[in-house]
């Protein structure tokens, strides 16, 4: 019985540390295709309908074309010397074998490798034909715990 249940444990952690690497797989991908501006590559993180939460409105793509331009806008806001961006910490929860919930911070550089914004984001996630995907995504400047 303690070898089925070691087994049981042994399992489960392997299960639970694959898909965390799954999930962070997919945020580097589209880390990388934000960064390069690859418009095809960031909407096959996405499945849609995908919603954007902001602070005074959500914005909702229902299709590729909408996603594409929402995240023209976003790219196309950055300052010209916006290098690339990279992920100073991750943290996954997962809420059921499809459903996971990320709060990231991430900074962004300029071309001389110096920083020149970090923020954060909550991005929630779905494992859809076994690919997990982005489905909102919300900025944020800190989360409080309302007790």
């Amino acid at each position: 019985m303690v070898k089925f249940f070691s087994f049981l444990v042994i399992f489960i952690t392997l299960v639970f540390t694959n898909e965390k690497q799954n999930i962070i797989d997919v945020l580097e991908e589209y880390n990388k295709a934000f960064g390069e501006a690859n418009y095809s590559k960031i909407i096959e993180c996405f499945d849609l309908p995908s919603s954007f939460n902001l602070k005074d409105k959500t914005i909702m793509a229902s299709h590729k074309f909408k996603l594409r331009l929402i995240y023209r806008k976003i790219r196309g806001d950055l300052p010209n010397y916006y290098s690339y961006s990279i992920w100073d910490e991750i943290n996954i929860q997962l809420i059921d074998s499809s459903i996971a919930i990320v709060n990231a911070d991430f900074s962004r550089y300029k071309d001389d490798n110096s920083i020149f914004y970090s923020g954060s984001a909550q991005y929630h996630l779905r494992l859809k034909n076994d690919k997990w995907k982005i489905f909102s995504l919300t900025p944020y400047e800190t989360i409080e715990a309302i007790d």
